[in-house]
């Protein structure tokens, strides 16, 4: 009896082993519904380019972006209300202090549409020290920054022969309109370029907004500012 039971044991084993070995053989010859997991990492996997479609000439290595904000204490952006500050104040404690990364490579050019309606060429600034700063309406440290901004802008960019250039992250603004209402809101005089499509941020590699890069006079990227600029960091970067 005992070695009957046994027999059976041994026999359904062989049964089970033998059906999962056939299942696995069809379904690599035909494919099987996929897991919840497997169908999510798939899906990833189709949307991210490889490294050969990066390495064409017609297809761009980045087809979609994600840019954060640092976060700044308690400080509200666009939606709420920005720290109401002067020119001259220190950064409120909790705030991030920018960051600043030595580099040395050659600007990429960009042409683009200014919210007035001009067109700017990078190259064509050629000879002047240039000061561009990513942002959007929405980054609380962005809207911490500008009245820093434009007063360097009324009252040093000339007599140092800076350009300043504010791109716009206007393919993740809810619309143009937008942009101009904040423009206003706040005083900007400079020109503010609208980057639509996302691939100057992207040719600038910007991951976090506000971001600045500071072109010298050969058009040669000198310094990468990640997080909102001072007044006496644009004087002691852009004044010599």
């Amino acid at each position: 009896m005992r070695k009957q039971l046994l027999s059976a044991v041994l026999t359904g084993l062989i049964v089970i082993v033998l059906f999962i070995t056939i299942y696995t053989n069809m379904a690599e010859s035909k494919g099987t519904p996929l897991t919840i997991d497997e169908a999510i990492q798939s899906n990833l996997l189709q949307e991210l380019p490889s490294e050969d479609e990066g390495s064409r000439g017609d297809n761009p290595t980045i087809s979609y972006r994600i840019i954060e904000e640092p976060v700044i204490g308690d400080t509200h952006g666009e939606e709420g209300h920005a720290h109401a500050h002067d020119h001259n104040d220190a950064h409120e404690e909790g705030s991030i202090q920018p960051e600043v990364r030595t580099m040395n490579t050659k600007a990429p050019d960009f042409e683009m549409k200014t919210l007035a309606g001009d067109t700017v060429k990078l190259s064509n600034l050629k000879g002047k020290k240039i000061f561009i700063n990513f942002w959007a309406t929405w980054c609380p440290p962005c809207v911490e920054e500008m009245p820093t901004i434009q007063h360097f802008y009324e009252s040093y960019a000339k007599e140092h022969n800076v350009e300043i250039l504010s791109v716009n992250a206007t393919d993740l603004e809810t619309n143009k309109e937008k942009v101009k209402q904040f423009a206003n809101k706040h005083g900007i005089t400079f020109p503010i370029l609208l980057d639509e499509d996302g691939n100057t941020s992207i040719a600038y590699e910007v991951l976090t907004i506000p971001t600045s890069i500071i072109v010298n006079e050969e058009g040669i990227i000198v310094e990468q500012i990640i997080g909102p600029v001072t007044e006496e960091l644009l004087l002691e970067k852009l004044s010599k």
